[in-house]
């Protein structure tokens, strides 16, 4: 099933909810998980491609939304956390909305654990239970539209919903849609909360209803994203690329802008003229000049540092570096426009520059953490949404 963009209503033993954020259900044991590739690209992953199936069953942006006199709401989930190698991840929350507001936040279960290993090459489940239940409560009285966020970095299988008065699935917002695609950084894995997932931020802050096509370590422009972009419905497209490129030394100088401009032209397929966004890297601090592959130093208090790893020598060669890719972006973008194409380039510098280093460090050298996620989608909301912005949100109305 792939939904139209308004998200799809999932009929449960206890009630009704509307999904959002996904690009297709899948049936699991007892219920649905949402995933943000549909299933039928799947074939088309490489060989070794368990963590990029990992990454895009992970829920980041995934919400459901419900009408309820109930003053408490109880989801029964599966919840999969993701272990790559020796790096377990992310555990996240859950959180309930009403009217933008946060109302209840519930630690996310570990029901599965998702052994992939580093190559990619194999993935083992590990359960460790069948089930769980998260319990959203007290909530105000009277009739409301409870939307709850799901935990950005885990694979959530929705089974049940519960209340203490019917549950019924809430009706389309009527926001206009927003497809963003990027990287971890897009992802946001390390906020705690999904609301800190810096899309969502933007979407919240601007008035949008958002699908997040974040894949951590994977926005490498492949073609069945492009294509799974192109056939769903969309007000407005935004895509951040630079990093994972630069970090696997996936793509080099010859082949990155004309990559770039065929996973444009498959979008392009189905949105004609939609507005697009193209996004180019943030700063990675002692990285951003030098050539990928990237690495991982383990420092002694326990932290990780991320940096790439390679000889300064391959430039001259022909291998990308970060700064590189910003140039790139930009001389792809320019020629669309002088063309005549909607889509305009934002600057990754100005969501997280040089000049931000000192007040937002970076816990690993690389991600972000909460606070300078919600700062980013502030400040991209201002920049591609904002009435001086290179999408103004007044330009696209209502789905209503």
């Amino acid at each position: 099933m792939t939904p139209a963009g308004c998200g799809e209503v999932v009929f449960l033993p206890g009630g009704s909810v509307r999904l959002e954020g996904h690009l297709e259900l899948v049936p699991t044991p007892g219920g649905v998980r949402p995933v943000r590739i549909p299933v039928r690209h799947w074939r088309h992953f490489p060989p070794a491609g368990e963590i990029l199936r990992a990454v895009a069953s992970a829920a980041s942006g995934v919400r459901l939304r419900a009408q309820t006199t109930a003053t408490r709401l109880t989801l029964r989930v599966r919840c999969t956390r993701i272990q790559i190698g020796d790096f377990v991840g992310a555990r996240n929350r859950f959180v309930a909305q009403i009217d933008g507001v946060t109302v209840a936040t519930a630690e996310a279960p570990v029901d599965h654990t998702l052994c992939v290993s580093v190559t990619g090459e194999e993935a083992t489940h590990v359960p460790s239970g069948d089930s769980s239940l998260v319990e959203f409560g007290p909530l105000p009285v009277g009739v409301k539209t409870v939307t709850v966020f799901l935990p950005q970095g885990m694979i959530v299988d929705l089974l049940d919903v519960d209340g203490d008065a019917p549950v019924v699935a809430a009706a389309p917002t009527g926001l206009p849609i927003w497809i963003h695609h990027g990287s971890s950084i897009s992802q946001c894995v390390e906020a705690e909360l999904p609301t800190s997932v810096w899309p969502v931020v933007s979407a919240a802050v601007t008035g949008l209803d958002v699908i997040n096509l974040g894949f951590g370590g994977q926005c490498m422009l492949d073609p069945f994203v492009a294509d799974s972009i192109a056939v769903t419905p969309a007000d407005v497209i935004s895509i951040k690329v630079g990093v994972n490129i630069v970090g696997a030394r996936s793509m080099d100088q010859r082949t990155f802008v004309p990559a770039l401009h065929g996973f444009l032209d498959r979008i392009r397929r189905g949105h004609p003229d939609t507005p697009i966004v193209v996004v180019s890297a943030i700063l990675w601090p002692g990285s951003d000049d030098l050539p990928g592959p990237s690495d991982v130093q383990f420092l002694a208090d326990g932290g990780i540092r991320c940096y790439t790893n390679g000889d300064p020598a391959d430039v001259a060669k022909g291998a990308l570096t970060l700064a590189d890719s910003r140039r790139h972006v930009e001389h792809a973008v320019d020629v669309r426009r002088n063309a005549g194409e909607n889509i305009g380039y934002l600057d990754g510098l100005a969501l997280y520059g040089p000049a931000d280093v000192p007040h937002h460090p970076l816990p690993d050298s690389l991600h972000p953490d909460a606070d300078l996620y919600a700062e980013i989608g502030r400040r991209f909301a201002r920049l591609a949404f904002g009435e001086d912005g290179l999408v103004p949100r007044s330009m696209l109305g209502s789905n209503g």
